[in-house]
């Protein structure tokens, strides 16, 4: 009796001007399906307009590929040469498109950019201006790369595609229950330190947009940690640069249950030096900002206090929690100088 196999349809969208990424792409996902997919019993199945799109009369282009392929899709890679693609009806690009449909959609999404060289005669300064416009619209939300070479793109895509498989496959093992881990202490309505007795210090990443990443220092406590800034050599500032404090969760943890009893997310924050202010972004799995939020900080302790209903009315938004982030941007909004300490203390779930 043959036996049935889970099956990722991967969607793969581009302009006109990638050939090479697509054939590294489905490289890579034949040797993902030899290696973990036989392993982990899961087939990755590429899906691209050419191969893959019957014709259709009655309807626009970009609206039968995404009927046909893209609403059938759990996931997308879109790889961006030297053009932006032909206008849609209601987008720069049908590649555009299908990246905005698949977020919209809560899907898996992983951009490219390539920064291979070209020759002069190939650069379409607009198509580029218009490029760099959708770059900074998501620079933000971390679910687009820029490579520099084949080899380079070729080591991403198989990094982050069997990285998302592994994801995926625990997240469908720990959903098979609603509950958290923390199950038994929300139904006694008992708090949750998210520092000491949940997530372990290793797990709290230090990054940086900037090229020297000595410029931040994360120290670890029993209760709180310390992100210590020194940009006194960086040259380029704005809302371009930034550092940051990562807790980072694989799988994706599962937060309903503290929306649903109405729990607030409470922290103390002390600052020292020239930071005047942090960032605070909850992110899902396709990083959607849950909670996206300025919080301004001086030498005094600072407490914060967020009730996690009052920030959405969308209890599936907390299902699945991938990173809580504090930034502080290289601008005298946050650092009025060149140098701070940003301490949090006592990060922690608490129902009143």
């Amino acid at each position: 009796m043959f036996k049935k196999m889970p099956v990722c349809r991967l969607m793969i969208s581009c302009p006109s001007d990638v050939k090479t990424e697509i054939e590294i792409i489905n490289r890579v996902v034949d040797n993902i399906n030899d290696s973990i997919g036989f392993s982990m019993d899961i087939f990755v199945k590429t899906l691209y307009w050419s191969k893959n799109v019957m014709p259709e009369a009655g309807d626009y282009p970009q609206s039968i590929i995404n009927k046909q392929i893209l609403d059938k899709s759990d996931a997308i890679i879109a790889i961006f040469g030297n053009k932006i693609g032909s206008p849609t009806q209601h987008y720069e690009s049908g590649t555009i498109e299908e990246i905005e449909l698949m977020i919209q959609k809560r899907k898996q999404v992983f951009v490219y950019f390539s920064d291979k060289p070209v020759r002069k005669s190939e650069i379409d300064m607009e198509a580029e201006a218009k490029i760099q416009a959708f770059k900074e619209k998501y620079r933000d939300r971390g679910i687009y790369v820029v490579y520099g070479s084949d080899e380079e793109f070729n080591y991403y895509v198989s990094m982050h595609l069997t990285r998302y498989l592994i994801t995926e496959l625990a997240n469908e093992v720990n959903q098979v229950s609603e509950n958290t881990r923390f199950d038994d202490s929300i139904l006694q309505g008992k708090e949750v330190d998210l520092i000491h007795d949940y997530t372990k210090f290793y797990d709290i990443k230090k990054v940086t947009s900037y090229a020297d990443s000595n410029i931040m220092k994360i120290r670890t406590y029993g209760n709180s940690f310390d992100v210590d800034i020194d940009i006194t050599n960086v040259t380029k500032m704005g809302n371009q640069e930034f550092v940051m404090a990562l807790f980072e969760y694989t799988p994706c943890d599962n937060w309903s249950a503290f929306f649903e009893a109405g729990y607030f997310l409470e922290f103390d924050v002390v600052s020292s030096g020239d930071i005047v202010a942090f960032q605070l972004e909850i992110k899902d799995d396709i990083r959607n900002k849950i909670i996206d939020r300025t919080l301004q900080v001086s030498g005094a302790v600072e407490h914060f206090k967020i009730w996690l209903p009052s920030t959405t009315r969308d209890l599936s938004a907390w299902r699945k929690i991938s990173q809580v982030c504090f930034i502080v941007f290289f601008n005298n909004i946050y650092i009025d100088g060149k140098k701070g300490i940003l301490t949090i203390r006592n990060l922690k779930m608490i129902q009143k």
